[in-house]
């Protein structure tokens, strides 16, 4: 055995995935070395016919599972570690406040008697964890996430039968910033909100620190007709709009905003949607992209495919 042959299974297992999903599509990327040197990063972009996934859920489980192996045998994935990202429509977050100095054991229990009875979902069974917003003695603060278990349990399934090694579900948003954190390290002092538009849905969410407050994918489709660009920006700005002054005025009481945000997607349709969200909010309003040249990206990566980097990056940004 040579020594190369020796190492190639420590070397190859330093390769992950990452997998977002959509109603209109399946994004992977193989991620290999480090996150300084994206150059030997590959990627693969399935479109779904209507009606395979519908509002996050798998539909057609056996049309999705055939494009997800045609995938993971174009990439040679087989066997990698896989991130994954619940679909944004599929989540839940609820914030709550609850009396006394109560450890994470206390809140486990709590939120384990109390999901269906107290707290009511709009699923029955869920999957579920916790971040501590603040605990003192006037009381514990907690952001509650929530998805549907057979959801979850529907999409490892088909992933391990794809032949991928699920390991972790995790938010789009996460994804997101665990990039954009990486690559500006200043963007983690906002509070900020990212915004990914396609085709005819809007995905959003508001970052603070490390955590996502506030999640939603909202439909932009008119039964009647088949709106213009222009109609679908205007009409998404407006939704952005009132997200920002809910997250505002009803999550934060006044007290916290939104800074700066950050939109991803086909960068002419969201330098057009820039001119437009600028106009209809007083907020900082820039594109995030993927600069090849200091990345070493390849050419043909593009922002879509941002929130599977950042999945995909988990290990090797600490």
């Amino acid at each position: 055995m040579s020594v190369f042959e020796k190492w190639l299974p420590i070397l190859q297992s330093h390769a992950s995935v990452g997998l977002t999903f959509s109603d209109y599509s399946i994004r992977m990327v193989l991620f290999r070395g480090n996150a300084d040197d994206l150059s030997r990063l590959q990627f693969w972009e399935e479109w779904l016919e209507p009606g395979i996934v519908e509002n996050g859920r798998v539909k057609n489980e056996q049309a999705f599972s055939d494009r997800l192996k045609d995938m993971v045998r174009a990439l040679k994935a087989r066997g990698k570690k896989t991130y994954f990202a619940i679909p944004d429509a599929q989540l839940v977050l609820r914030q709550f406040d609850l009396q006394g100095i109560l450890s994470d054991s206390d809140l486990q229990n709590y939120f384990f008697i109390e999901i269906g009875n107290k707290i009511q979902l709009p699923f029955e069974q869920a999957v579920f964890a916790f971040h501590v917003i603040d605990r003192s003695a006037t009381g514990t603060r907690v952001l509650l996430f929530a998805a549907p278990e057979p959801v979850v349990k529907q999409y490892r399934k088909v992933l391990a039968t794809a032949g991928l090694n699920p390991v972790s579900a995790e938010f789009s948003a996460l994804g997101i910033d665990r990039w954009a954190q990486y690559n500006r390290p200043q963007i983690a002092k906002a509070q900020r909100m990212y915004v990914q538009l396609e085709k005819e849905a809007l995905y959003a969410a508001i970052i603070q620190e490390d955590i996502p407050l506030f999640v939603r994918q909202v439909s932009l489709k008119d039964p009647e007709s088949h709106p213009s660009d222009d109609i679908l920006f205007l009409n998404a700005a407006t939704e952005i709009e009132r997200m920002l002054n809910f997250y505002q005025y009803s999550l934060q009481k006044g007290l916290h905003k939104v800074s700066e945000i950050y939109l991803l997607g086909e960068p002419g349709r969201m330098a057009e949607f820039r001119a437009i969200l600028s106009g209809t909010v007083s907020l900082q309003v820039q594109l995030l992209a993927i600069d090849h040249e200091t990345t070493q990206c390849p050419d043909d990566v593009g922002a879509t495919l941002i929130p599977a980097i950042g999945l995909a990056m988990k290990e090797a940004v600490k």
